[in-house]
């Protein structure tokens, strides 16, 4: 196979360049703010049978993909530059194969050298891997209905029994014990209860550290069967008390109640973190777990696992809001399935291995599903 200083690449003929006063009105106005930023040239548009999100644009990225309409090699600097190999593996450039020009996952074995396959650490990591390999069998190239069946795997189906257990959120502080007794005693005066919507009851606590706005957030996850959910509520409450200023939430309905992350302690250190991970060890032994996909196995089991949520200035565009870990995870997931789903020959890299090494590429240690020290830093 030839170096990549002698293969040619060009600009994908299923990409357009635009700026942003080429698209229609209601596209516009959602990147609006990005005109504020000098480095700013546009966005990236997928044509058929290219399906991606679109992807803004620097100046210096347009006038390469521009320079590359007419297929080219490129000199060493550039190929050292790993935004240019991940402008390929996202299908916005090409390299020559043959008689053709590939990206995505048919140009994984042209553009990079692939890790080892390691096999899944504990169960939190065994239902990554099954999660991935449950996506990619789905007739879809969708980007986010592949994102979904990533962020929703290891949920319990809603049967009448659920549904009938967890019929409110009064349902659930009732099954939890947290309407009466000792427990709504503690819970009333160390944390402010909220059931302010979005499929969480949540309790903050009533003395808190102010927290930056850049900061990093903890989560702790604690995934127990909702067949035990009221044990580990009350469990994990009064360890809590013992660690001032610990937010904590869990789903409000019966759906809330069934999805595996539903029940979630924030901290602001990993060393807080681990602190309490090991007292909830514990005091919740023989609690049957249930499993989150895409979060870091504390255990063997399941039962406790974590997460670090992106910091505010990880986020493109102030109206998206601010995204959870499993999230940001599974878009950047979902995009990479789609991109190998849509791979037209045959040998190109399996789509759920593609996507393992397209959350590498991205910062994510994909043996344990955590960011990487340097992956929210900024320049």
């Amino acid at each position: 196979m030839p170096s990549l200083d002698e293969i040619r690449f060009r600009s994908s003929p299923h990409i357009e360049l635009r700026q942003l006063g080429d698209l229609p009105a209601e596209q516009r106005e959602a990147f609006a703010e990005l005109e504020s930023d000098p480095d700013f040239y546009g966005l990236f548009v997928p044509k058929p049978p290219l399906t991606m999100n679109l992807k803004s644009v620097a100046r210096e990225t347009a006038e390469l993909f521009r320079a590359l309409a007419t297929p080219s090699t490129l000199d060493a600097a550039l190929l050292h530059d790993r935004e240019i190999i991940d402008l390929v593996l996202d299908g916005i450039l090409e390299v020559e194969h043959g008689a053709d020009f590939v990206s995505g996952a048919e140009a994984f074995p042209i553009v990079c050298a692939a890790a080892g396959d390691t096999p899944p650490r504990d169960a939190a990591a065994r239902l990554s891997r099954e999660a991935l390999l449950h996506a990619q069998d789905l007739e879809t190239t969708d980007p986010r209905a592949l994102t979904s069946a990533l962020y929703f795997y290891n949920r319990i189906p809603l049967t009448p029994f659920w549904r009938s257990r967890f019929s409110s959120a009064d349902a659930i502080l009732a099954h939890v014990g947290a309407d009466r007794g000792s427990l709504r005693a503690l819970l009333e005066r160390e944390w402010i209860a909220s059931a302010g919507g979005r499929g969480w009851l949540s309790w903050s606590p009533r003395l808190s550290p102010p927290r930056e706005a850049d900061a990093v957030t903890y989560k702790l996850y604690v995934s127990v069967r909702p067949e035990r959910i009221r044990d580990a509520f009350e469990a994990v409450v009064r360890v809590l008390a013992d660690f001032p200023g610990i937010p904590f939430k869990i789903g409000d309905s019966a759906i809330g109640m069934l999805r595996p992350d539903k029940f979630v302690t924030y901290f602001r250190t990993r060393e807080e973190l681990d602190a309490a991970a090991s007292v909830f060890r514990r005091e919740l032994a023989g609690c049957e777990a249930q499993g989150v996909p895409f979060s870091a196995g504390l255990d063997d089991t399941g039962l406790l696992s974590w997460g670090v949520d992106p910091p505010d200035h990880e986020r493109a565009l102030r109206w998206l809001g601010r995204d959870s870990w499993r999230t940001w995870l599974v878009q950047r997931l979902g995009a990479a399935l789609s991109i190998a789903r849509s791979a037209r020959q045959a040998g190109a890299v399996e789509p759920w291995r593609f996507a393992i090494e397209r959350a590498r590429r991205h910062g994510v240690d994909v043996e344990t599903w955590t960011p990487s020290p340097t992956l929210w830093s900024r320049p």
